[in-house]
């Protein structure tokens, strides 16, 4: 016998699930918003957990650096410099009133959505945006990134997380595409697909690639904002 029940979070707009209990298996599908309270002053936290996946983080107290995720409500559209890395360059979010930020350090391990329990993952879809740092510098340049110019390009790729981190199906998409006479730039909230990631994963790895690099990597600075993420999970 099937039922359905449809149940509000705290962690996600919408949970619905569906529990055959005759098999004592369970449908969960997530609208994951990003909605957890900030317990910080900025606007902004480093990390973030949701119901079914973690969002890694890493911090170096030394020189005060991170990578990974953070959550975000900052969507300062004018400040183009490093002090302002966690703004959307957006007047709002997509849903609600937080958003997922995505740093890509090239020069630190990257770190990974995991997935926080065994079971077979669906990935929907999920909303990007640029930030404003980013968005800035591929427009006017700052003093380490140049302004893009044709043929230049930044993309982002999800990469679905196999069993011990072995990488399998992926799916890109470009945020900035200055090739064949194009000028895009994602400022505006798009859907990427993400249907091709699905199975018995362990998680989701997101890189980042500009051609605007030098001897010791990018200089476009690799942030990518994310929002309104839809998952199912079958335990």
């Amino acid at each position: 016998m099937k039922r359905l029940l449809l149940i509000a979070v705290a962690a996600v707009a919408l949970v619905g699930c569906e529990v055959d209990s005759d098999a004592g298996s369970m449908h969960v599908t997530v609208i994951e918003s990003f909605e957890k309270s900030i317990d910080a002053d900025g606007g902004y936290s480093l990390g973030y957990s949701s119901d079914y996946l973690m969002f890694e983080n890493g911090y170096d107290e030394q020189y005060g650096s991170w990578n990974g995720f953070a959550v975000s409500k900052c969507n300062d559209m004018t400040s183009g410099d490093w002090s302002n890395q966690y703004s959307v360059y957006n007047e709002k979010v997509y849903s609600g009133s937080q958003f997922l930020l995505f740093y890509y350090d090239d020069y630190s391990p990257v770190k990974d959505i995991l997935c926080r329990y065994a079971g077979e993952y669906a990935f929907d879809s999920v909303y990007v945006n640029l930030s404003t740092y980013t968005a800035l510098a591929i427009k006017n340049g700052n003093g380490f990134a140049r302004a893009f110019e044709d043929g230049d390009y930044l993309k982002v790729t999800f990469t679905a997380l196999l069993e011990n981190k072995i990488e399998g199906e992926s799916v890109e998409f470009f945020l900035a595409d200055y090739r064949d006479g194009k000028s895009y730039l994602a400022e505006e909230w798009a859907k990427v697909d993400l249907s091709p990631l699905k199975g018995a994963l362990w998680g989701i790895r997101i890189t980042m690639e500009t051609t605007d690099v030098n001897e010791w990597g990018a200089c476009t600075p690799l942030y990518v904002c994310l929002d309104h993420l839809i998952y199912s999970v079958d335990f």
